[in-house]
């Protein structure tokens, strides 16, 4: 605990602040239904004298709001949100009161449809000034889906075959689940998010721009993947069961219980998914030579099985009304293996073959994840003087084993030599300790101040063996395996300043981060240490014009540091034609990201967005030596540029049909000197299209349309073909919405697959990439317990953003 001293230190300092400020007012409240069910809404405050405009705010997740320092008088407020009746009240706030709560229970505006009365529901899709919101937990067709799927489904999201994330054509985003980093890898967080059930998943929201108070990791933004949360008085939870069935079976289940009461909150929750996936890949590759080319056609079909099993269990408890303590503990131990056969023919052309190989190479795969938080939260005093500090420790361990067994064929298909066996292990252990403190300060009536301090402390032991099979014993080469550990320490500090006159917010904020790092590569006796210091300035700026328009301007500095599996030298091999291999000497990218935005009616979005990226980190495949085998590999590369325009747009057809569009265009150009044989320029105009229809056909039943269409693009040096696919689903409540039951098909023409050629010039090939992504599914959901309504706290630990680079 010697490494956490100076934050309690710090935090004995915080709660002995004593303010000197004149008290104000401090409003509360929370916007629901006559039934309990928690509101999207927006509160606008007005003078009652002369009708000026005083404040705006807008509820959560819960339906919970909170303004602080809200002055003197009598004050109009008007309550609006989708699908619901506008509330208009006049109150007063009173010196003498430091407090007011100030809640409101909505009424559905009814819609009537033949003999079918209509009920508002929250949208799917939310757009806010700062962040998109994707409410998972309202669609039908992501029923059963696991995060990695419903995550493409987000507008101006993508995700590739291999799981790789990107939000408008950059692959830069910090994806973090209920605000905490998963400090992953690309490869490992695909793993970590196709573990999580859609089930388990409340919302996702997506912030282009974050403020300093976030860390700066992340040049394309914060992924923020919130899980449901059990907000009810007394003891409740629910059930799920889920069954589905495209090529082959899959099963998942879930149960989450919540208890609360006045000073306590236990809570805790399981699933368990059991899936088993298949997979095609096909390239079709010209090596080229100087007398003659030669023709590669490799082929593989991977069967994959997957054992999940997500478990989070916590405790708050409420010391008095000012100051909360809670721990949590949150994992999982996943289980898989592999079947893969495939082969290599190789000739003079694609249908003249010479030589041929068949491979059988099965896999098998173990991952564990322990992580605890220990946190504290004090309100200070009714001005929203607030101080919280979070504690973590994270750890993680896998093991990835995997059997080569190569047989070699000539043109009349007998063996001509001996075959090549050989096999790799993969452990890998990560370590991660960090703490942090927030303190919220107000300045005045109108302005606060955010301040906070952050430290992490990230070890990672791989180590990768390479072993022959030679006669009947296995030898390990040395020359092909490596030992590979990291060290990394980051110190942040950053500062925040809000201000809100009539109709403008303004948000000023620093954050500064101090790197320490090394890498040692035991076997190649190469040592790699780091250590910079970087600034990031943030600003914002949100004006409102009228009621029915609202401009903002943003701009942030971002980095984004390689992650750990990365900095990996060890090769990784697919077949012995192609292989992977990391980059000891990747050094940290910078963006400069600026964002325009224009909001009407709270309903229609533009966004112009305008990237630049020095030192990009990018994946690129290029040939071996002597053009033979294919690897993929990091590099960094000089610049890339990058526009973005986003619509959205919601609108309702007739009264039982509402949709949602969005429509993304980027344009990206990367340019670099140092790429394959010397210069790189590539640029490509892109856009994406997504939509979502929503059928209500009673009051207890729904349908659900929503597809993607991705035009082609360049994507490092990939040029992908375009992409797109279809999902349909019902829904059907029973026994007052305690029971529902949802039928989803995903990928109903089949038509998602990746098709990828080269866009490096003297580089010939065709990549095709299928996965089972047909899959239709039966979802069960029953809620049971206690309905009355209580908000839950909102947590956001220290490890957020270092667990996002555990790849």
């Amino acid at each position: 605990m010697k490494i956490f001293a100076p934050y309690f230190i710090l935090s004995l300092l915080f709660l002995n602040i004593v303010s000197a400020q004149t008290t104000r007012i401090r409003i509360t409240g929370t916007v629901i239904t006559k039934n309990g069910v928690k509101v999207s809404a927006n509160l606008k405050f007005t003078s009652l004298a002369d009708s000026s405009f005083v404040k705006t705010v807008s509820t959560n997740q819960e339906g919970n709001y909170l303004l602080e320092n809200f002055p003197a008088g009598k004050f109009v407020v008007i309550v609006n949100a989708v699908g619901y009746k506008t509330v208009q009240e006049t109150f007063a706030s009173l010196p003498g009161k430091a407090s007011i709560d100030l809640s409101f229970n909505l009424e559905t505006e009814a819609k009537e449809l033949e003999s079918v009365v209509i009920a508002g529901r929250k949208p799917l899709i939310e757009r806010r000034n700062d962040k998109t919101v994707m409410n998972v937990e309202n669609s039908i067709v992501s029923t059963g889906n696991t995060a990695l799927e419903i995550l493409a489904k987000m507008p101006g999201v993508s995700v590739n075959q291999d799981g790789i994330i990107s939000v408008k054509g950059k692959s830069g985003v910090n994806v973090l689940i209920d605000g905490k980093s998963t400090y992953l890898s690309a490869e490992q967080l695909a793993t970590r998010l196709r573990s999580l059930n859609g089930n388990e998943i409340k919302a996702i929201e997506l912030i282009t721009n974050p403020s300093s108070r976030y860390d700066a990791e992340g040049n394309a933004g914060i992924l923020n993947i919130k899980l449901k949360k059990n907000t009810n008085y007394g003891t409740n939870g629910n059930i799920n069961l889920g069954f589905g069935y495209g090529k082959n079976a899959k099963s998942d289940a879930g149960i989450s219980i919540n208890h609360r009461d006045k000073n306590l909150n236990i809570f805790g929750s399981f699933a368990n998914n059991n899936n088993k996936a298949s997979e095609n890949l096909d390239i079709l590759r010209i090596a080229k030579g100087d007398n003659q080319d030669t023709y590669f056609h490799q082929y593989n079909t991977q069967v994959r099985f997957t054992h999940n099993n997500n478990y989070k269990a916590g405790i708050d408890y409420f010391i008095n009304e000012k100051n909360t303590l809670g721990f949590l503990t949150t994992g999982y131990f996943n289980n898989g293996h592999d079947l893969s056969n495939g082969g290599t023919a190789i000739g003079s052309s694609f249908t003249k073959v010479d030589s041929s190989i068949i491979a059988d190479n099965p896999a098998k795969n173990k991952y564990r994840n322990q992580a605890y938080n220990l946190n504290y939260k004090s309100v200070i005093d009714t001005l929203g003087q607030e101080f919280a500090i979070d504690l973590d420790y994270v750890q993680y361990h896998s093991e990835e084993n995997t059997l080569y067994q190569n047989f070699f064929f000539d043109q009349n298909g007998l063996t001509f030599k001996s075959p090549a066996i050989f096999r790799n292990a993969t452990p890998s252990f990560i370590k991660i300790k960090a703490a942090k403190i927030d303190y919220t300060l107000p300045l005045n009536a109108s302005t606060k101040l955010d301040m906070g301090l952050k430290s992490s402390w990230v070890s990672t032991d791989n180590d990768f063996q390479f072993k022959n099979l030679v006669g009947t014993d296995w030898k390990n080469d040395i020359k092909r395996s490596n030992h590979f550990i990291y060290d990394e320490n980051i110190n942040a500090a950053y500062a925040s300043l809000k201000h809100e006159f009539k109709s403008t917010n303004i948000e000023v904020g620093l954050r500064m981060e101090q790197t320490n790092s090394k890498g040692n590569s035991i076997n190649d006796n190469k040592i790699v240490n780091r250590s910079y210091f970087d600034f990031f300035p943030s600003f914002s700026l949100n004006q409102t014009l009228n009621p029915n328009h609202e401009i903002g301007f943003s701009y942030s500095r971002r980095i984004d540091r390689p992650d750990y599996k990365s900095l990996n030298p060890f090769v990784y091999f697919v077949d012995l034609y192609t292989f992977s291999q990391g980059n000891s000497f990747l050094n940290p990218q910078y963006t400069n990201v600026f964002q325009l935005s224009y909001d009407y009616k709270k309903a229609l979005n533009i966004s112009l967005g305008y990237n630049i990226t020095n030192n990009l980190i990018m994946d690129v495949l290029l040939p071996g030596n002597g053009q033979k085998t294919l690897y993929q590999t990091v590099q960094n590369l000089d610049k890339q540029y990058a526009y973005d325009l986003t619509i959205g747009y919601p609108t309702t057809i007739t009264k039982f049909w509402s949709m949602d569009n969005t429509f993304t265009s980027t344009y990206n150009q990367i340019k670099t000197t140092n790429l394959g044989d010397g210069v790189y320029d590539r640029k490509k105009v892109n856009f994406m299209i997504n939509s979502s229809h929503t059928f209500i056909l009673s009051p207890s039943a729904a349908a659900e349309l929503s597809g993607e269409y991705l035009s082609s693009q360049i994507y490092g040096t990939y040029a992908i073909k375009p992409y797109y696919g279809i999902d349909l689903g019902l829904k059907k409540s029973f026994f007052d919405k305690k029971l529902n039951v949802k039928l989803a098909a995903n990928d109903i023409l089949n038509s998602r697959k990746a098709r990828i050629s080269s866009a490096l010039s003297g580089l010939e090939y065709n990549l095709t990439q299928k996965q089972e992504t047909r899959v239709y599914r039966l979802t069960l959901n029953y809620i049971f317990g206690s309905s009355s309504l209580k908000g839950t706290r909102d947590r956001k630990t220290s490890v957020t953003d270092e667990e996002g680079r555990i790849k």
